[in-house]
């Protein structure tokens, strides 16, 4: 009688440890398809991806879920509005099945979580190869986050820039291949998204650039009077110069001052009413506080009669 126990409690333990074995399978089935199906955009904007490095995600489109995608032109921000955001924390780009994303980490003034980003829009300057967040309610730029270099297919760079008028910031992602966009917010914590795919007509070469200056305009070849430059830069004490050349002579030279250069890039613009026809060299930056040597970029022009 014994021996029939022991052996009926034996077979019971080996029972009771398959079913056990067989629900812990199953769970974790369910929960690995479940985690795939449900996952959104909150979940892939918390991926510990840093700024200028990638985070590859294989198992599903995530950012072509949800609202059309926009090739030119200005458009709506998804979730845009109330908030207490007040800082830009944070530049970080994932690379994802079919897309890449941009997430822009905002903060509240005393650096705490931020549950919105406040007013939020957006524009394709497909003409320029950027893609424009203006941050309307945005004051301040993290030391760490004034610029990001990507190397993705779409997204090649970001600069975090003070507007024309010094109020607010905004981010230009930089493109570096044809690609529509589409933007839209995540609360608590505060995050714009700005979501890339394959798509749209052809944008030009990379912007001319160097360590503190962006010449977003006008870009290398045919050009006419009157010259608009703008971009950005950080330049010393804000101080932008622009100098036309010709054939090695100087004919044209002025400066401006840009909207920041010590916290974040200045947004700067000349405007250039006449000049020389023909091939010229627009030089923009600064001369060095120290040496006074030349420092900045040059855009090679052929000026309309």
């Amino acid at each position: 009688m014994i021996a029939v126990q022991k052996e009926t409690m034996r077979y019971r333990q080996k029972l009771i440890a398959v079913l056990s074995l067989s629900l812990v399978v199953a769970l974790g089935c369910a929960g690995g398809n479940g985690a795939a199906e449900t996952r959104d955009a909150a979940d892939v904007a918390d991926e510990p991806a840093q700024a200028g490095e990638s985070e590859v995600d294989e198992t599903a489109a995530v950012c072509l879920r949800g609202e059309p995608f926009v090739a030119t032109g200005p458009f709506e921000v998804d979730g845009a509005g109330e908030g207490d955001a007040d800082e830009l924390r944070a530049l970080r780009w994932q690379r994802h099945e079919g897309c890449e994303r941009v997430v822009i980490d905002l903060v509240g003034e005393d650096g705490s979580n931020a549950y919105g980003p406040g007013q939020v829009m957006a524009e394709v300057l497909r003409d320029l190869g950027v893609v424009r967040v203006s941050l309307l309610d945005v004051r301040q730029v993290d030391a760490n986050a004034t610029e990001a270099s990507f190397g993705g297919d779409l997204a090649r760079t970001a600069y975090s820039v003070w507007s024309p008028d010094g109020r607010w910031t905004y981010v230009d992602v930089h493109l570096a291949d044809a690609a529509e966009a589409r933007v839209t917010t995540l609360p608590e914590p505060a995050r714009v998204v700005v979501d890339l795919r394959p798509g749209g007509s052809a944008v030009p070469p990379p912007a001319p650039s160097g360590d503190r200056v962006v010449v977003l305009e006008p870009r290398p070849g045919p050009a006419s009077y009157p010259l608009t430059v703008t971009g950005y830069a950080r330049t010393f004490e804000a101080n932008v110069v622009a100098r036309i050349e010709q054939d090695g002579e100087e004919v044209f030279d002025d400066f401006t001052t840009a909207t920041a250069w010590a916290d974040a890039w200045g947004h700067y613009t000349f405007e250039i009413p006449d000049g020389p026809s023909g091939g010229v060299v627009l030089h923009v930056g600064e001369h060095s506080a120290r040496d006074g040597a030349w420092q900045g970029v040059a855009v090679d022009l052929e000026m309309a009669p």
